[in-house]
């Protein structure tokens, strides 16, 4: 299913042809699309999806959702053999995802999203 370095916007160019991104943005708007999608949104891929945006998590929960993603990526994304996840928060308890594949950082800034994820709970 997935492109390595060409993903499909929903957009036409001035020739009526598809829009397209290639490389890293490829790579990027396919991880949106892994971390936000629901599962069950794509009839084909009905495991397709974290699910993020619906969801409040809390600090004993980030483990978890590692996990969510990291398998996302290896069915979605399998040509990635180094996939590392981190978690920063802000202040605002807003969750930052930093995904590492292959040595290039994706950063999916919640705080910019019209339904920031937040922790529903600070502490351990």
């Amino acid at each position: 299913m997935a492109i390595k370095d060409k993903e499909y916007t929903f957009g036409i160019d001035k020739y009526n042809k598809p829009n397209s991104v290639e490389g890293n943005q490829a790579v990027g708007l396919r991880l949106m699309e892994l971390i936000t999608l629901q599962p069950g949104d794509d009839p084909l891929h009905p495991d397709m999806g974290v699910g993020l945006k619906d969801q409040r998590y809390s600090l004993n929960e980030l483990d978890s959702l590692r996990k969510k993603i990291e398998q996302q990526i290896r069915t979605y994304l399998p040509f990635y053999q180094s996939v590392d996840i981190d978690f920063k928060i802000s202040p605002e308890k807003y969750i930052n995802i930093e995904i590492n594949l292959d040595n290039t950082v994706y950063v999916y800034n919640s705080a910019n999203t019209g339904s920031p994820i937040t922790l529903s709970e600070v502490g351990t």
